[in-house]
């Protein structure tokens, strides 16, 4: 079985600590404010920051664990 499966059986205990999903799931309501900022860049940096919204264009660096 996979992590998703094993994720839904409250007795199922990983052997490592990180899963896919936690075990303890709850059903959720998501919430997107709208946007109310309309500051935008030129569409060269815009292609060059991978979004037009100044506001948006947040850093990414790699997805490190710590």
């Amino acid at each position: 079985m996979n992590n998703y499966t094993n994720a839904f059986n409250p007795l199922f205990k990983p052997s490592c600590p990180k899963t896919a999903l936690p075990i303890d799931l709850v059903v959720t309501m998501a919430y997107v404010p709208y946007q109310t900022d309309m500051n935008v860049y030129c569409p060269e940096v815009a292609l060059q920051n991978g979004t037009l919204f100044p506001s948006l264009d947040k850093p990414f660096f790699g997805g490190k664990c710590r």
